[in-house]
C-alpha cells in the first residue's frame, strides 16, 4: 500500500532549446500569476474589510478580481502543460498498452493546442469587438478589450507549449528526450 504513496521525481527539464525557451517563458507566465493572484488576495482582504469595519469597499472588486484570474488562468496553464501536471483521468487507459497510451497523450496535447489557438483567436477578437463598440466594465468603466487583449498571450503559449509536448511524445513517450 505505501507504494501506492510513493511519488516518481523525474528530472522533467527539457535538454534541447526550444524546450528550455518554452519552459522558462512558461515559469515567467506562471510567476507573473502568482503576483497577479496576490494582488488580487490583497484586494479583496481590503475590499472586505473596508465593507465590515467602514462600510466602504473597493469600488469595482469584483470586477477586478474578475480580470485578475481570468489572466491568471490564462498564465499558469502553459506551465502545467509544459511540467505534465494537469489533470489526467487515466481509470480506463492505465492498464492499456504503452502505445496507446502513447496515441492517447499525443492527441491531447494536439487537441489542447487547437483549443487554446481557438481561445487565442477569439479572445482578439473580443478585443476588437469591444473596441469597435467601445463596452465598458458596468462600476469600474474600464474598457471590456483589456480583459480579452489579455489572456491571448497566454493562450498562445500554451499552444506552444502543447504542440512542444506532442513532438516530445513522438520522440520519446517516456517524456523529454534525453
Amino acid at each position: 500500500m505505501a507504494e501506492f504513496f510513493e511519488t516518481q521525481v523525474q528530472d522533467d527539464t527539457p535538454q534541447d532549446a526550444i524546450g528550455r525557451f518554452l519552459m522558462a517563458w512558461s515559469k515567467l507566465s506562471a510567476f507573473g500569476g502568482v503576483v497577479v493572484l496576490v494582488l488580487i488576495c490583497l484586494i479583496a482582504t481590503a475590499s472586505v474589510i473596508g465593507r465590515a469595519l467602514f462600510a466602504t469597499p473597493i469600488k469595482g472588486d469584483v470586477e477586478l478580481v474578475q480580470l485578475g484570474c481570468s489572466w491568471a488562468i490564462a498564465a499558469f496553464l502553459p506551465y502545467g502543460q509544459m511540467k505534465k501536471a494537469h489533470v489526467i483521468v487515466d481509470f480506463f487507459t492505465l492498464k492499456a498498452p504503452k502505445s496507446l497510451r502513447r496515441v492517447f497523450d499525443i492527441f491531447a496535447a494536439v487537441l489542447l493546442a487547437l483549443f487554446a489557438l481557438l481561445l487565442m483567436w477569439r479572445s482578439y477578437f473580443g478585443a476588437v469587438d469591444a473596441i469597435k463598440h467601445g463596452t465598458t466594465t458596468m462600476i469600474l468603466g474600464m474598457p471590456e478589450w483589456i480583459a480579452h487583449i489579455t489572456i491571448a498571450p497566454g493562450f498562445f503559449l500554451l499552444a506552444l507549449t502543447a504542440l512542444y509536448t506532442a513532438w516530445q511524445f513522438i520522440k520519446n513517450y517516456d517524456g523529454y528526450a534525453k
